[in-house]
């Protein structure tokens, strides 16, 4: 119920800007109506368990480390750096330790010059067990009965984007603090995560986990790998996920590509599967409920006009361009996930990550700031987590729980939970997203447990 009404408010706060104030009392009385039950169901469910739902996503700190070792070890990997080359023998032997045997695949492009610049992508690959035809699906004399030759590629890039060097109203070096934690060490983070997990968690697809390099120089690595892939690969390549900064941003979001929107309120269902899925998984595992963890998708819902001359609302998509791009633009249905916040009126506000008065002087922008970094990220959401404690409500105990002093029955009483980081609780979850999407079948297909 948690999920539901997060993806509800979204929609309403969104509609309500729009609406006038009749549409606002509606929408505040929908809320209302809505907080009510969710309230009489959480007292429900105290009264009758004793034990709140396991969490999931358990998958330790390995990626959260490895994040902070990368934006340690190489804080300004800017495209076709000598940082950036340490950033891919980090990945490398990463992927080493969880049993994968890493393939660099060397690119060179020119820069604005025409100087031939260097990079490379980090590619491991994991067989899949395939999907069976589901019982409910409607008989079809030429639809085989499995499918084991489906692909699904993940990605992200593990460069950072080029800061410009500044000067303070004395004249002097602004010092360069970022060191990109946040885009993208946290989306590498998550890719490794699930590629560790897959091995244990087998994948209905065939999946292809790659790290991308100079994603920051027009999607260069993204580019290079999907002219790289046979054409047996590109037809049975079921859709490209892309995992952005995950970190920072106010909430998770996940997007289709602009492949989908055909114009007006009309989409292309096939090319938004995958995203449906995404939210399928946040939805069927209560992963707010039981990990405070929720995967939003775009309802700001403007109007926008398209490269064809067509308008179309905006609305479970995004105009940003990443690593998802190149297979955008070739017709792969993508699903972009990144963290920001999209209560937008306008694609002027795209790119804003957080309304934290914090960021102010970046306009709520994050990603090639000097706000990546490390120790002021860190240090906020250490702080934000404390107040959250503070204003956590304390729970009913029934009178068994209490002693003859009034004070509760130690014996009973549940310790707090220490809570997680937000850069683990971000790249594990985000990790059992891709897990678990990965095992949801095409139409008409299940995964072969």
């Amino acid at each position: 119920m948690t999920e539901q009404i997060f993806m509800v408010t979204e929609s309403i706060d969104k509609r309500c800007a729009h609406g006038g104030k009749r549409m606002k009392r509606l929408g505040l009385r929908l809320l209302a109506f809505l907080l009510t039950i969710f309230f009489m169901l959480t007292l429900s469910s105290c009264a009758s368990h004793d034990t709140e739902p396991e969490p999931l996503a358990d998958y330790g700190q390995d990626g959260a480390t490895f994040a902070r070792k990368l934006a340690a070890e190489c804080p300004r990997r800017v495209p076709f750096s000598n940082q950036e080359k340490k950033a891919a023998q980090l990945i490398i032997e990463q992927l080493k330790t969880e049993g994968y045997e890493p393939e660099q695949q060397f690119f060179s492009v020119k820069d604005e010059t025409g100087v031939e610049r260097t990079s490379s992508n980090i590619i491991v690959r994991l067989k899949g067990v395939g999907f069976k035809r589901s019982k409910s699906a409607a008989k079809h004399a030429d639809a085989p009965d499995t499918i084991r030759d489906r692909l699904m590629v993940i990605g992200a890039h593990y460069d950072t984007p080029w800061i410009e060097d500044k000067l303070d109203t004395e004249g002097k070096p602004i010092p360069i603090k970022a060191d990109g934690i946040h885009d993208n060490a946290s989306g590498v983070a998550s890719v490794l995560t699930a590629a560790r997990v897959m091995r244990e968690m087998t994948p209905g697809y065939d999946v292809t986990f790659v790290f991308f390099g100079a994603g920051t120089a027009n999607y260069a690595g993204a580019s290079h790998y999907l002219k790289s892939m046979s054409k047996e690969d590109r037809q049975r390549l079921e859709c490209m996920m892309n995992i952005g900064p995950v970190y920072a941003g106010d909430k998770v979001y996940a997007h289709a590509g602009q492949n989908s929107v055909v114009g007006g309120e009309f989409k292309d269902y096939s090319k938004r599967r995958k995203l449906y899925q995404v939210t399928d998984v946040f939805f069927e595992n209560l992963l707010y409920t039981r990990n405070e963890y929720a995967v939003y998708t775009n309802q700001a819902s403007f109007q926008v006009q398209l490269a064809n001359g067509q308008t179309a609302v905006f609305r479970e998509w995004t105009t940003k361009r990443s690593d998802h791009t190149p297979f955008d633009n070739a017709g792969i249905p993508v699903v972009f996930i990144e963290s920001g916040d999209y209560n937008i009126e306008s694609l002027d506000e795209i790119g804003l990550e957080s309304i934290n008065q914090m960021f102010q002087n970046t306009n709520g922008r994050l990603s090639g700031t000097n706000w990546d970094n490390m120790k002021e990220l860190d240090a906020l959401f250490e702080e934000l987590d404390k107040l959250k404690e503070y204003q956590q409500i304390p729970q009913i105990n029934t009178a068994k729980e209490t002693q003859a002093d009034g004070t509760a029955d130690p014996a009973t009483t549940k310790p707090k939970k220490k809570p997680i980081d937000r850069l683990t609780q971000r790249v594990n979850n985000t990790a059992f997203v891709l897990a678990h999407v990965a095992r949801k079948g095409p139409a008409d297909y299940e995964f072969i447990s």
